[in-house]
């Protein structure tokens, strides 16, 4: 399978989950014994209207929106949408894996999903659309834009996700050497495409002969299914743990080592996308109106962070500011 051509078709994978399901919630309740969960990890802000209108605008060119659902749908979406391929857990994910209440079996088995496109983007449900993209920012002649920045994860560490990455960067050191890529592949590691702090960071990691990390935001990434298969053929037995367990654990890896697979191999464009910005939203009012209403604003993540905040209002003034920036209803909405 290839996707070649500047036409070929690229679809959009994203995850979405409805916390106020009493039959989810009764089924996890199943397995809480087994692990203490945070009400951050799986509360819905009610903003996936606003996902699915960025898309409907600035991303006309998307061949299929794979939306990916342990069953539950939001009311007002319009499931008979051409473009929509709505995914349940079991369509996909190997009965063996099932249930689960992590993210990383679901992003780690999309290659799993029927129809899914050569080139796809996978893009989390607080990922937003809010300004015109091309096709090309995302792949070229067949290949994924990104950026290689080699970069220390050290400070990360301190989380539960800081060891998932480590796992990541044990799995590519096994099978590439940071230095030998470097002087393989100077051209992915220097580009003019880079900013110079990037370019400066790799120059000093050439001293490196293990990769330390990879840099990068949490942001839409362009993926390919045959990456996925390669990792899955090179890397099974990893990936099979951590696609057993239900919950995060810190022997994990993630789908990021999907990415991190495509920066050791060269096969990628290097590019770096303008626009993008990374919010919390617990952020000050101010910030957030920035963010959401500039128009500087192309891509916006708006994360959960660690900060204290009534979530009821903050929910509805945040709604309030995407209802501002995208208040036109898109063709997946009923109502």
């Amino acid at each position: 399978m290839s996707c070649a051509k500047e036409s070929a078709e690229i679809d959009l994978v994203v995850t979405w989950l409805d916390d106020q399901d009493t039959a989810w919630q009764k089924q996890r309740q199943q397995y809480l014994d087994q692990k203490p969960l945070e009400p951050s990890m799986f509360r819905d802000w009610g903003l996936m209207r606003y996902w699915f209108r960025g898309v409907d605008k600035y991303l006309p060119w998307i061949r299929r929106v794979h939306f990916v659902t342990w069953g539950h749908l939001p009311p007002w979406l319009n499931t008979e949408h051409p473009k929509l391929h709505i995914v349940r857990h079991e369509d996909f994910l190997p009965e063996e894996y099932r249930p689960v209440f992590s993210s990383i079996p679901i992003e780690l088995n999309f290659h799993r999903i029927k129809g899914l496109a050569e080139c796809f983007i996978s893009a989390n449900d607080d990922f937003y659309f809010l300004g015109p993209q091309g096709k090309e920012e995302y792949f070229r002649e067949g290949l994924p834009c990104d950026y290689l920045h080699v970069q220390p994860i050290t400070d990360r560490c301190t989380t539960s996700f800081g060891h998932i990455l480590w796992n990541d960067m044990a799995a590519i050191n096994r099978h590439f050497a940071a230095r030998e890529c470097a002087e393989r592949l100077p051209q992915y590691w220097f580009s003019e495409a880079y900013s110079e702090t990037v370019r400066a960071d790799n120059r000093a990691a050439l001293r490196w002969r293990c990769f330390a990390g990879f840099g990068g935001d949490h942001f839409p990434v362009p993926l390919k299914l045959s990456t996925y298969r390669e990792v899955w053929r090179e890397e099974k037995a990893r990936l099979e743990v951590s696609c057993r367990s239900r919950f995060r654990d810190i022997t994990n890896v993630n789908n990021w080592l999907i990415r991190y697979w495509q920066l050791a191999t060269g096969r990628f464009v290097p590019y770096m996308q303008p626009g993008r910005r990374l919010m919390t939203v617990g952020a000050s009012e101010e910030a957030l109106r920035d963010a959401i209403l500039s128009p500087d604003t192309r891509v916006l993540c708006l994360n959960e962070g660690n900060e204290q905040f009534d979530f009821a209002p903050r929910a509805a003034y945040i709604r309030a500011l995407f209802e501002r920036r995208l208040p036109e209803m898109s063709s997946f909405e009923k109502f």
